[in-house]
């Protein structure tokens, strides 16, 4: 099987040998790959800024086509187009019923393994021919024909995760909301919050290149130092992931403001003290987005037109083959003017 492996810290291995994947349990599906996405958080291994066990496929960003499925897999066969998010989920323990499907008890994340205990096995992801997909019955989403490929990759991942950062910061009709940090999960939040009615929604990002492209969905785009010109706001989403970041979204916070952190930590702390949020009544949101959850109601809304996803603006390479793998790692890591997501294809 044709996949990529993380093999170091800014190495990424174009394989032609890898075992292909197959049902394990009964509840287990295979499915073929028609894209697979590179996400942000797939740069912080790579990037050395989060600790992971090498030589494991990457990717958790995948549309696709059933190819096999187990005996107790009953709503999905052989032929269905589908959409599996990042993370695998039962549906039925306490955490999915609550609508946090990211924290299931059963549920494993797609292509990451913990680096400290190398005897656990390790879920294998979609920047490959095929992937295998647990719990397939619960975690698959059926792609109707008005879901393109290229919407269908936005939706395993960034544009319901910003649209759950939106959804988290309060944003009110009318009212103005800033985000920090325009990666796609940063424009998928703009995306959101002008969905929701937020105006005028202010986004920051030191990159001119991402600025103009959430002047595109509407936007008022600065970078960072030009942010003194923002009135204080009640809602502040940081998709950036860096301290500089979530010190400019606290200063933005008027009293009583939610600060929604929807990027992946890779510091020990937060860049807020406690004093700061009692004496200013703020609201700290954050944590990994429900995107099983979210598709639910999300799914049926982009269909019905209702939500637009921001395919033209975010995913700036929507065919790349997989050969090319290291080239596209080592491109988006240099924030590279015109690279922004990438989608694979086998």
């Amino acid at each position: 099987m044709r996949g990529l492996t993380l093999d170091g810290v800014g190495v990424i291995t174009y394989r032609t040998d890898l075992p292909e994947p197959v049902v394990e349990r009964s509840t287990d599906a295979v499915v073929a790959v028609r894209r697979a996405g590179l996400c942000g958080s797939d740069l912080h291994p790579y990037e050395g800024r989060e600790r992971v066990r090498f030589g494991v496929i990457p990717g958790h960003e995948v549309v696709g086509e059933v190819v096999a499925v187990g005996h107790d897999v009953g709503d999905f066969m052989p032929g269905d187009r589908v959409l599996v998010p990042f993370t695998s989920s039962c549906g039925m323990c306490r955490p999915c019923r609550a609508g946090l499907s990211a924290r299931c008890e059963s549920g494993e994340l797609f292509g990451f393994g913990d680096p400290d205990l190398l005897s656990a096995p390790v879920l294998p992801g979609g920047q490959a021919d095929l992937v295998r997909v647990p719990l397939a019955g619960s975690t698959l989403v059926r792609l109707s024909d008005e879901i393109s490929d290229e919407q269908a990759v936005l939706l395993a991942d960034n544009f319901p995760t910003g649209w759950y950062a939106a959804e988290r910061a309060g944003i009110v009709a009318g009212e103005p909301a800033a985000v920090i940090g325009l990666g796609s999960v940063g424009l998928c939040a703009v995306a959101a919050a002008m969905s929701m009615g937020a105006t005028p929604v202010m986004a920051v990002d030191p990159l001119e290149d991402r600025r103009d492209r959430a002047e595109r969905l509407g936007a008022q785009a600065m970078p960072p130092g030009d942010e003194e010109t923002i009135l204080p706001v009640g809602a502040v989403i940081e998709a950036a992931g860096t301290p500089a970041a979530q010190r400019l979204a606290v200063r933005l916070l008027r009293p009583g403001g939610t600060f929604s952190i929807i990027s992946v930590p890779t510091a020990d702390r937060l860049q807020i003290t406690a004093v700061e949020a009692y004496d200013r009544n703020l609201t700290i949101r954050t944590g990994r987005a429900p995107v099983r959850s979210i598709l639910d109601h999300l799914v049926g809304r982009v269909v019905a037109g209702e939500v637009a996803v921001p395919v033209e603006v975010v995913l700036t390479h929507p065919t790349v083959p997989l050969v090319h793998g290291a080239e596209m790692y080592r491109r988006c890591a240099a924030r590279e003017p015109g690279v922004l997501k990438i989608a694979f294809v086998p």
